[in-house]
């Protein structure tokens, strides 16, 4: 069997460097204990010991954010509904009222509002609301979208994620 060039290259290399740093051969050294001989070695990874990584962009932008869609500040949002993103609502529950169905979701600042159709979000509208499921259409900022929006249904008896 041939073995490729670049691997006879570097086993050469380590093998010159190897006797290069030790000029003087050895004794054989007695073999090690049983005891020292099961001990694993220490864990290199750090996942392993339990820590987690933790990404520092040092004032870099983040590489996953597009750079045609501007970001909004969160100090420029309106207090109330008018503030409420779509994506950071959390549907809670519907109302039957003489006057239609109402939504009771709680927004980013864990306060509870009641949703009607055709209140005005932040970044959308409350298209629909019917007994089991809120329809709100978000205004989509993406110059590359075949739309401007995309519709986004909250269900009350959602099966949730395991």
């Amino acid at each position: 069997m041939r073995k490729p060039i670049a691997f006879l290259v570097i086993a050469s290399l380590a093998a010159v460097s190897a006797r290069a740093a030790d000029p003087q051969p050895k004794a054989a050294s007695p073999a090690p204990p049983a005891a020292a001989a099961a001990k694993p070695a220490p864990a290199e990874d750090s996942t392993v010991e339990g820590r987690q990584y933790v990404y520092d962009p040092a004032g870099r932008r983040d590489p996953f954010k597009s750079l045609l869609v501007r970001e909004r500040s969160r100090e420029s949002r309106p207090p109330g509904i008018p503030g409420l993103s779509v994506d950071e609502m959390e549907l809670q529950g519907i109302w039957k009222t003489r006057s239609g169905w109402l939504a009771q979701v709680r927004g980013s600042d864990n306060k509870s509002y009641l949703l009607r159709k055709g209140d005005v979000l932040f970044d959308g509208e409350v298209i629909d609301v019917r007994a089991n499921e809120l329809t709100l259409r978000q205004n989509v900022n993406d110059p590359q979208s075949v739309k401007p929006f995309r519709d986004v249904v909250k269900r009350l008896n959602a099966p949730r994620p395991e």
